[in-house]
Order: C-alpha cells, then structure tokens, then sequence
C-alpha cells in the first residue's frame, strides 16, 4: 500500500476517534433535553412521532453514566446494534494501523433486507400504545 495512502487512512482514524471522544465527553457531561446543545429531530417535529434514532443521545448519555437499562428505554435498536457498529471501528482502526486494506465481507440481501425490516417494524411499534414502546 502507498505510505501516503497510510498517513491519510491513520489521519482518518485519528480524527474519528478524536471526535468520538470528545462526543461522548460532551454527552457525559450535559444531559440531552436539560443542559448544553442538542438540536431536536426534525421528524418528530414535523409530525409529532419518534423516528428509529429518536432517543438515541439520551440513550449514550445513559450508557456513558453506566445504566444500562435506562438507555435500553430510551432507544433499544441503537443499544442492540452499538456492538456491530464498535465492531466494524475497530476492524477499521486496526487494519489502517497495520497498513493492511480493509475488506468487508458481503452480506447477502436477505439481511440487509431483514435489517431494513427490522428498522421498520421498530419505527412503526415505538409509536403505539403498547408495552414496552409506549413512553
């Protein structure tokens, strides 16, 4: 691989973990709704309903403060996919640090499709009445 292409990728990576940690920083220190900037979602003020990420600043405040349970209410899908998210970070971090090219194996289009399901069918159901997406 190209050492300039190297420098590029790391500087990337450097930047990315720089921001993520200075975010969570931010989001440790100021409580969404209450303290500090966070600007509100534009779905929810269109229409007056939660959107799949709705909860989510909430919900890494909480994780940040070590409750789980709490951030789990406020948005359950994002909880449940911060392992596969970290994951491909740290897959990236480590093959840009030695230098190897990062592949990523393809998924087949019944997951992505049963993803994009899944996505779905959690936007329509934290919107209902019922146990456990009522708020």
């Amino acid at each position: 691989m190209n050492s300039d292409l190297i420098t590029t990728r790391i500087r990337q990576v450097a930047i990315v973990w720089t921001m993520l940690a200075a975010g969570a920083t931010y989001l440790f220190l100021f409580e969404p709704g209450k303290t500090g900037f966070f600007p509100g979602c534009p779905f929810r003020a269109l229409t007056g309903l939660d959107c799949p990420g709705c909860g989510s600043t909430r919900a890494v405040h909480q994780l940040l403060h070590g409750q789980l349970a709490a951030a789990f209410e406020f948005n359950p899908l994002l909880i449940l996919s911060l392992p596969f998210f970290l994951y491909a970070l740290w897959r990236y971090t480590g093959a840009t640090l030695r230098g190897q090219p990062v592949t990523w194996p393809q998924p087949d289009a019944k997951y992505i499709w049963t993803i994009v399901a899944a996505i779905g069918c959690f936007w329509i159901f934290r919107n209902t009445p019922f146990y456990p997406f009522h708020s």
